[in-house]
């Protein structure tokens, strides 16, 4: 489907400026989601590698709170990246971030062991995960008003919806590869240090990094964009004069941060509690990506069709009705099947929803304060409800027993993520007013 070239360029055979800068914002925003959950999906060698605290459950919570940590950073990163982006571009800002990510990635690849070098091992872990997390803090902010702002005003939903388009893709490569390891690795070799080669992986985006700052054109809004005296306090003046759309942002947020993290953890979630290989839980991910990378371009078309509010309410009511049943069916019937349809059925409406949720975040915020505002609703919302979810989850599980918490807790997020939608009360066909 060819949607990055204008006609001039079609009949020229070549490739538009904005063409490569969404191609950019899409590869490079698949990579950093790559090198950010690969963690949570290698959460089980990690934990022995570098949390060994004697109980293995104990040890998993620890690699799960660390995980936690990487999204304490994500708001500092918002302010400080997503305001360089505003006030001196997209291209130089989203450059930052992916090298950043690539810094953090490396620490935990190639840090030594527990076993190795004592307490300083989860302690470096540790900065190599805020690493991340301030990275991240900026990602789809900057992805977002890259990919809006070199759309077609009619095309907005289609464009935004790449942004989730390539996080699916992300969960759907991180599959891949654990696929691959478990048929190139034994178990134990995995556990013993084979996993560093996934985030060995993960150092690929470096390139892209270099490449964008080199190569991609600023977007064309960010160019037209008329600056005011002292917009230079650009962080203040988001924080004052946006809190409303702010504050709506981060309540949306809440089921797609949610939604995610815990089709994240059905890798650790399918394996300790259904009682699956490694390797089939791996195959599950896969399943969530291929349906992500067809849905989601379908959902970005149907918002710019349809309208925004529409779309999130299917997304967030089909999330809130097929969780339990899912869930449940997994639960009494283990297997491949069971898993890769409940991961398929999640990721539907998630990829309705969350695609959907890109767009609007992008249309909540002019051009001058964009990349900070939808740094900073994103970030929020991923730190306070997304980034301890597999923590939380893991916690309950061990208190109260009941595999069937995962469950709840996607119908929490979901019926929290309606009240928004439901109630703002300003929304209209492709827009949202504020």
């Amino acid at each position: 489907m060819d949607f990055s070239k204008t006609a001039d360029d079609r009949d020229a055979g070549r490739r538009s400026p904005g063409a490569k800068a969404i191609t950019a914002a899409t590869v490079g925003n698949l990579l950093e989601i790559y090198d950010f959950i690969s963690y949570a999906m290698f959460a089980v060698p990690i934990s022995t590698a570098f949390f060994p605290a004697g109980n293995d459950n104990v040890s998993l919570l620890l690699t799960f709170v660390t995980f936690g940590m990487g999204f304490l950073a994500r708001p500092l990163g918002a302010l400080v990246i997503g305001g360089y982006a505003d006030r001196h571009g997209r291209k130089g800002a989203f450059s930052i971030t992916i090298l950043v990510m690539a810094l953090g990635t490396a620490v935990i690849a190639f840090c030594p062991t527990y076993h190795s070098i004592g307490i300083a091992a989860p302690i470096l872990v540790t900065v190599g995960r805020i690493l991340q997390g301030f990275s991240a803090g900026a990602e789809v902010g900057g992805a977002v008003a890259i990919l809006i702002e070199n759309a077609p005003p009619s095309r907005r939903g289609f464009y935004a919806a790449l942004q989730q388009l390539s996080q699916g893709s992300a969960v759907m490569a991180t599959g891949l590869v654990g696929v691959a390891m478990t048929a190139l690795f034994t178990q134990d070799e995995i556990m013993a240090g084979a996993w560093r080669i996934v985030f060995m992986i993960g150092l690929l985006i470096a390139p892209v990094g270099v490449y964008v700052r080199l190569r991609i054109e600023e977007t064309p809004e960010f160019l037209n964009l008329s600056r005011r005296p002292g917009q230079d306090r650009l962080t203040v003046s988001v924080l004052l004069g946006h809190s409303y759309p702010i504050l709506i942002g981060i309540l949306i947020m809440i089921l797609w941060t949610v939604a995610t993290y815990v089709s994240n953890y059905f890798t650790t979630y399918s394996v300790r509690e259904v009682h699956l290989s490694l390797q089939q839980s791996y195959i599950g991910q896969i399943a969530y990506g291929v349906v992500m990378l067809v849905v989601c371009p379908l959902a970005g078309r149907l918002s710019d069709a349809v309208g925004r509010v529409r779309c999130l309410l299917l997304g967030a009511v089909g999330i809130g009705v097929v969780a339990y049943p899912t869930v449940r069916f997994l639960i009494l019937h283990p297997g491949l099947g069971s898993l890769c349809l409940a991961q398929g059925i999640i990721a539907l409406f998630l990829a309705l929803y969350a695609s959907t949720a890109s767009t609007v975040l992008g249309e909540l915020f002019p051009t001058s304060v964009r990349a900070t505002g939808v740094s900073l609703a994103y970030s929020f919302g991923v730190t306070i409800f997304g980034g301890f979810t597999p923590a939380i989850v893991t916690a309950l599980l061990g208190a109260t027993g009941d595999k069937l918490v995962i469950a709840y807790y996607l119908i929490a997020a979901a019926v929290i993520s309606a009240i928004p939608i439901l109630l703002t009360g300003r929304w209209r066909k492709g827009a949202v007013q504020v």
